[in-house]
């Protein structure tokens, strides 16, 4: 399992360097200016909050992609919750499709 390395303020820290890896973009992503906590809120209204940061950032769509080919269960990505996830992927694929392994 891949873990993305915080700060101890709870920022996320992408090495900006290794550009090979295949999570490189994410050193673009708008969310490194907030605590990781905020795309993973147990409301609606925390919720928002992070779609509302997600639809200023240069690379939401990426992110959403990344979460939808890794079937990425928690969180806020791209701008989109598990929930909406979970209805892309169903939309696609024409069926119930899990997030997680």
């Amino acid at each position: 399992m891949h873990t993305t390395p915080i700060d101890i303020t709870g920022e996320i820290q992408i090495r900006r360097h290794d550009a090979e890896s295949v999570t490189a973009w994410m050193a673009d992503g708008t969310c490194r200016h907030h605590p990781t906590d905020v795309f993973f809120p147990s409301d609606g209204a925390g919720v928002e909050r992070a779609r509302a940061i997600c639809a200023r950032c240069p690379i939401a769509e990426r992110c959403l992609d990344y979460a939808l080919e890794n079937r990425i269960e928690h969180g806020v990505w791209g701008g989109a919750s598990e929930r909406a996830r979970r209805r892309m992927l169903r939309d696609r694929n024409g069926r119930t499709v899990p997030l997680a392994s």
